[in-house]
């Protein structure tokens, strides 16, 4: 069984669902921890980076940035780079595209207890300690908030139910209005229940979108049921226009996704009409694609099947190992 020494340096929020894979594929005792042998920019947390211990010149370099940007340093260093939000432009055969990948909570939780211990130590300097007790923090909350794996899956939806929540972005306001159109079509619909809405803030610094706040916030188990439920899913580029995390989570649960076209590469093409439905923007297109759903059980069945048998072909955690490691010719 190979070994792969990674840099202890990723965040757990955005390796998850490959660090879930490579455990999948390999076993944990496949995996350790070490930081020399890495170019300088792995040093990020939106990074992952991992080398085979007995073949060293197998190098992985996968970057989870919002911005599409290519870490020249990681693509000169790796044997296979991967971005999760890639332009199209940037794709070939030396740039593989991830996909829209999500946080997830291990299932071997202790992969990265011994992940922030292990970085610690290695610096043995106070800042290094004061870091993993961070990072430790950083690790437990992540788990709070999240779920594992198998509690993304397809449910029966309800064509007169829709639930949508989503942060309010005062950085990048131009993420919002969409979101804040469909909330606000969500609500106008006959017949129709709306739940959800932007999530409430503690600081409300994003004042256009405290009269469409959703009531609560939602804990990841009851967020997924209620999505569960819904009749579709919305889905817009996200900050720098990245594929976000919701477009992965909708894949998963194999839902109706009415969507802004996309801008980043896929893995494989995402359909219009096939594996989601793509809209323009335009509060008539988004009302339409609404009222369709809603109406036509048959597309919308057809729509929920193909987008989960997509997240089954190309983003499950082990498909998504299997694409990075395989290039590297390793298995267990």
């Amino acid at each position: 069984m190979p070994t792969l020494v990674i840099h202890p340096g990723a965040d757990p929020a955005y390796a998850s669902l490959v660090l879930e894979g490579i455990v999948a594929e390999l076993g944990e005792g496949s995996l350790r921890f070490a930081k020399d042998g890495f170019p300088s920019s792995v040093r990020s947390g939106r990074v992952l980076a991992f080398f085979v211990a007995e073949q060293p010149e197998k190098r992985c370099f996968l970057a989870f940035h919002d911005r599409a940007d290519l870490d020249e340093a990681g693509l000169e260093w790796a044997t296979v780079f991967g971005v999760v939000n890639l332009r199209p432009e940037d794709a070939g055969d030396a740039v593989l595209a991830l996909g829209p990948t999500f946080g997830v909570r291990l299932r071997s939780q202790r992969l990265m207890v011994r992940h922030h211990a292990i970085r610690a130590w290695q610096t043995r300097r106070a800042h290094a300690w004061r870091q993993f007790v961070e990072r430790g923090q950083a690790f437990v909350e992540h788990e709070r908030r999240r779920t594992t794996i198998d509690r993304y899956r397809p449910v029966e939806s309800d064509p007169d139910y829709v639930f949508f929540t989503a942060w309010p972005w005062a950085k990048h306001p131009e993420v919002n209005p969409p979101r804040a159109q469909f909330i606000e079509l969500c609500r106008e619909a006959p017949g129709l229940t709306f739940e959800g809405g932007f999530a409430p803030r503690r600081r409300r610094d994003v004042a256009e979108a405290v009269p469409l706040s959703a009531k609560r916030r939602y804990p990841i188990g009851v967020y997924l049921d209620r999505l569960g439920r819904s009749a579709v899913a919305f889905n817009n580029p996200a900050v720098h226009n990245c594929l976000g995390w919701k477009l992965g989570e909708f894949l998963a649960m194999g839902k109706a996704i009415i969507s802004l076209p996309l801008g980043r590469a896929l893995p494989a093409p995402l359909e219009h009409g096939e594996h989601l439905h793509f809209v323009d923007g335009s509060r008539a297109s988004m009302q339409d694609a609404l009222e369709r759903l809603r109406r036509d059980d048959g597309y919308r069945r057809s729509l929920e099947r193909n987008a989960r048998a997509w997240y089954d072909a190309h983003l499950a955690p082990s498909q998504l190992a299997r694409r990075i490691l395989t290039p590297l010719d390793l298995e267990r």
